[in-house]
């Protein structure tokens, strides 16, 4: 099919690992039941494939001035800033330089060369120089005692950008876990955020980003949560996610992490409604299948099932 032109069009490549994760994306939504029709689907799919490659975004000035405006005052003292990869999110923490806030932001090394040079990017675009570490620093959330060194920048009065959903989980909860729930999934994130705060006495503040028809929307949680005990790791882990559960359909698929939280999720079977089977095609080391979004569950399909199955599929793509 990889070699079958009349099959595909330009923006939709069955056989990549992307179009892989936007169905993943799109099925999680539909389990949630915040899609419920073929048009949503396509549509929903259309977005997510935008948002896979969202380069373009971090440099967007009309965008930032948008943020901006949107800011709801500056933040006097060193916050936790509670983040998810949802939207143009790399935006915020250029908000947060233009506001004038000296910022930390903590990274894992596999992620670390690529994301820092975007945000020392950001920081020339913003100012014309290269950024000092008394203004923009990055901590590698797995090397050596990140806590030590985060509890010792929060201390010299820096904001520090978290993003939470660097690791997520399901199952049971183990040691250094905290479990929560997002719409019908309940789910396991690190309890790294919330021990940070007990421990450095400094508020989480949750901000989120998206965008839509060109206009940002910004939603903040609580102007601060603080943590003061371990009782308190669970409900503030919570609040974050509960910020994400207001989102619609057509912001939510603008979450990179989407297609991880299918991988992982426990589905509450009790609260499940009985869901359509809707089987659309992909490509998988030249291997034909379909995947149904009801249930997850992919299948292998012969060369002839196969090419009707993208007709019909690219008619509807096509049509919506």
């Amino acid at each position: 099919m990889g070699h079958n032109s009349d099959l595909m069009t330009d923006t939709l490549a069955l056989n990549s690992h992307s179009w892989y994760r936007s169905l993943k994306a799109v099925a999680l939504l539909y389990h949630w039941q915040l899609i419920r029709d073929a048009g949503g689907l396509i549509r929903s799919l259309r977005i997510h494939q935008k948002w896979s490659n969202q380069q373009h975004y971090q440099v967007d000035d009309n965008l930032l001035a948008q943020l901006i405006k949107a800011w709801p005052g500056n933040d006097p003292g060193p916050r936790i800033w509670a983040c998810l990869h949802i939207g143009p999110y790399g935006l915020i923490a250029r908000a947060l330089m233009l506001l004038g806030h000296k910022l930390a932001i903590l990274l894992r090394s596999d992620v670390f060369e690529a994301q820092g040079q975007i945000y020392r990017k950001q920081f020339r675009l913003s100012f014309g120089r290269e950024a000092t570490e008394n203004e923009l620093i990055f901590i590698r959330a797995d090397q050596g005692n990140p806590l030590l060194k985060l509890r010792e920048v929060l201390r010299k009065n820096y904001h520090l950008i978290f993003f939470i959903d660097g690791q997520l989980s399901a199952g049971e909860a183990s040691k250094g876990w905290v479990p929560v729930r997002l719409h019908k999934s309940e789910l396991l994130l690190r309890e790294g955020i919330a021990a940070l705060s007990f421990w450095t006495k400094v508020p989480i503040r949750a901000a989120i980003m998206t965008m839509v028809n060109g206009q940002i929307t910004l939603r903040f949680g609580e102007e601060g949560r603080y943590v003061n005990n371990r009782s308190d790791y669970q409900p503030a882990t919570q609040y974050i996610l509960d910020l994400v559960g207001d989102l619609a359909a057509e912001e939510l698929i603008q979450w990179e992490c989407l297609s991880a939280v299918f991988d992982h999720e426990l589905l509450i079977k009790k609260e499940q409604m009985p869901l359509q089977h809707l089987w659309l095609p992909f490509v998988v080391q030249e291997k034909r299948m379909l995947f149904d979004l009801a249930t997850g569950r992919s299948v292998v399909i012969g060369t002839k099932e196969f090419e009707i199955a993208c007709q019909k599929f690219r008619k509807i793509w096509l049509n919506v």
